[in-house]
C-alpha cells in the first residue's frame, strides 16, 4: 500500500516561524499567481510599498531578515503570522527525500482560515495591500549530505582534495596558468562554516560569515555539510573569496534558506552556489509549479537577471524547484572510478522539466559518488558535527556498506551528492571570470562555455526516481557531461 503524499497533524507549530513576504508589485500581479515566469522585473515592488509592508509585518509581531527588489523575508512567532493573516498555523506532514538516501516525513506548515489560499504554505494579508501573500518557508535539506589540517587515509576508494578534483574536472591546466578564480567572490549559502585548519594550510580566502537565523555563531556548523562542501570551489578556483551565509537554526537545519539567498543576491557577488533545496511530487500533478514555487522562482530569476552566476545542485533523487530556474546552472554528477572510467552517478537526479521549456537538469556535472551513500570525497568539517559521527558509523540498516574508515571525531569524513558539484561548478564558474579568465562574460556566456566543452559520459543511469540511462550527446542523466574547466577557458578567450 502506497503510503499517502500529505497527512494532517495536529502537532503544535514550532515557536518560531520563518516566512517570506511579497510586496505588492508594479505590474499588479501576485507572485503567488504569476502565469509567466519568464522575468522577474514585473514583480518589482516600489520602495514606498516595501516600506509600508514592512511596517505592517514589524507592527504584527514579525522581524525582517533580508530584503530584496521583489520583498523580504521574515521570522516571529505564530501569533504574529495569524496577527497579520487573521488566519492560523497549521502543521502537515510531507513525504519527501532527505539526506543520505531517506524518505519520510517531514513537518510542513499552512496558513488556514476564512479567506486564505488554498495552496500549502500560503497565506494572504489582511488590512493592508501593500502585502500581496505570505509564504511560509518550506523544509529544505543538503543535497550532500582542531582538527588535524591533512586528511586521513582510509581503505575506501575516494577522490582527495583538491588535487584529484582539479585533474578530473580539467582545472589543473588553468591553475598552472596562474588563472585560479583571482577577484572573484563566491557566496554560499548553507549549514555554516567552521575554521578548519585545512582551509589556513591551503591559503584560501574566506570572508566574515554572515549569520540569517538570530541568536546563531557565525563560527559554528552544526552538521559539517556547509564547511565541507565549500572546499569543493577552492579545489577549483583556489584564489577565490568565499562569503558565506549561514542559513541554519541552532541544530544545524536550513530554516531560513531564502533568507539566505536574498541576503547573498543584495551584497552581488559574482557567483552564487546553493547545495540544497526541496523536493516537490514526480511526476508533478499540475502543469504549473505549486504558488509558493512562483515567488520562489521570481526571486532567483531577479539573481540571474542582476548578472549572477546561480548555481543549484540538481539534487539526489528530489524533484526540486531551484534548479529548473531558466538561467541557473544545474549541478549533475559523474562518477569516475578507480580505472577513470566515466559513468553517470545513480546517486544525481536528472529530467527535463516539466514546467520550462527547454530547460535540461542538469545543466553540466561535477564529481559525485554513487548510491548507497556517495561516499567519494574526503572533505573537512567540524570535529564531532553531524557528518563525522554519521559518515564514521555503520549505517542504520537501509544500506549495505561500511564506515567511511574515518573517526567521529576528527574533522574528516567521506562524503559527496550533487552538494558537492555545485560548489565545484560555482569554482569553475570563477575561473572564466577571475584574473586571467574573461571577467566582463554574462550568465549566458558562462554556462555556453562550460556546455560546450563538457566531457560526454555514455555510460550508466541516473538515480533509480528518474532511471535516464546516459548516451552520446547530451541527455538527461548528465546533461552535456562532466565539466572540463581547461577547456571551458579555452573557449571563453577564443568565442568572446
Amino acid at each position: 500500500m502506497m503510503l499517502p503524499r500529505m497527512k494532517k497533524t495536529g502537532q503544535p507549530p514550532p515557536e518560531l516561524v520563518f516566512g517570506y513576504l511579497s510586496a505588492q508589485s508594479l505590474g499588479g500581479v501576485p507572485m503567488t499567481e504569476a502565469t509567466d515566469l519568464g522575468s522577474a522585473r514585473p514583480f518589482h515592488a516600489n520602495e514606498g510599498t516595501r516600506a509600508r509592508a514592512k511596517e505592517r509585518a514589524v507592527a504584527a509581531g514579525l522581524t525582517v531578515t533580508a530584503e530584496s527588489r521583489l520583498g523580504f523575508t521574515v521570522c516571529g512567532p505564530p501569533s504574529a503570522y495569524e496577527a497579520l493573516t487573521g488566519g492560523r498555523i497549521e502543521s502537515y506532514e510531507v513525504l519527501q527525500r532527505v539526506p543520505n538516501g531517506r524518505v519520510r516525513y517531514v513537518t510542513h506548515l499552512d496558513i488556514v482560515g476564512e479567506g486564505q489560499p488554498e495552496d500549502l504554505g500560503v497565506g494572504a494579508a489582511r488590512g493592508t495591500t501593500a502585502i500581496e501573500a505570505v509564504v511560509l518557508e518550506q523544509p529544505r535539506s543538503p543535497h550532500q549530505l582542531s582538527p588535524a589540517a591533512q586528511a586521513p587515509n582510509v581503505s575506501k576508494y575516494h577522490l582527495r582534495l583538491p588535487g584529484d578534483v582539479a585533474m578530473l574536472l580539467g582545472a589543473t591546466a588553468a591553475q598552472q596558468q596562474g588563472v585560479v578564480g583571482a577577484g572573484v567572490q563566491v557566496a554560499m549559502v548553507d549549514t555554516g562554516h567552521y575554521a578548519h585548519t585545512y582551509f589556513a594550510l591551503q591559503g584560501y580566502h574566506v570572508d566574515p560569515v554572515t549569520t540569517l537565523v538570530p541568536g546563531t555563531s557565525p563560527a559554528e556548523d552544526p552538521i559539517g555539510h556547509g564547511t565541507g562542501e565549500s572546499a569543493n570551489i577552492f579545489a577549483v578556483a583556489p584564489g577565490a573569496t568565499l562569503r558565506f551565509y549561514r542559513a541554519s537554526d541552532s541544530s544545524g537545519q536550513l530554516t531560513s534558506a531564502i533568507a539566505g539567498f536574498l541576503q547573498a543576491k543584495t551584497d552581488h557577488p559574482q557567483v552564487l552556489t546553493n547545495s540544497w533545496g526541496g523536493d516537490l511530487e514526480w511526476p508533478p500533478p499540475d502543469p504549473r509549479p505549486p504558488a509558493s514555487s512562483r515567488v520562489w522562482v521570481l526571486e532567483i530569476t531577479d539573481a540571474v537577471e542582476q548578472g549572477i552566476v546561480v548555481v543549484f545542485s540538481a539534487g539526489n533523487g528530489q524533484f526540486s524547484i531551484e534548479p529548473q530556474v531558466p538561467g541557473v546552472i544545474a549541478a549533475g554528477g559523474v562518477f569516475v572510478g578507480p580505472g577513470l572510467d566515466l559513468q553517470a552517478s545513480d546517486y544525481a537526479s536528472g529530467y527535463v522539466s516539466p514546467w520550462f521549456d527547454g530547460v535540461l537538469v542538469p545543466t553540466v556535472c561535477g564529481l559525485v559518488g554513487m548510491l548507497p551513500r556517495a561516499q567519494y570525497l574526503m572533505l573537512p568539517i567540524p570535529p564531532g558535527c553531524t557528518l563525522d559521527v554519521e559518515e564514521s558509523r555503520a549505517a542504520d540498516g537501509q544500506f549495505p556498506d561500511t564506515p567511511d574508515g574515518t573517526r567521529s571525531d576528527d574533522g574528516w569524513a567521506l562524503f559527496s551528492g550533487t552538494s558537492a558539484a555545485a560548489p565545484q561548478i560555482a569554482g569553475a564558474a570563477a575561473v572564466l571570470l577571475g584574473t586571467g579568465g574573461r571577467p566582463g562574460l554574462t550568465v549566458q556566456q558562462v554556462t555556453e562555455a562550460l556546455v560546450k566543452t563538457a566531457t560526454d559520459v555514455t555510460a550508466g543511469h541516473n538515480h533509480p526516481r528518474f532511471n535516464r540511462p546516459a548516451g552520446p550527446g547530451p541527455d538527461e542523466a548528465t546533461g552535456p557531461g562532466l565539466a572540463n574547466v581547461g577547456e571551458a577557458l579555452k573557449y571563453a578567450r577564443a568565442n568572446f
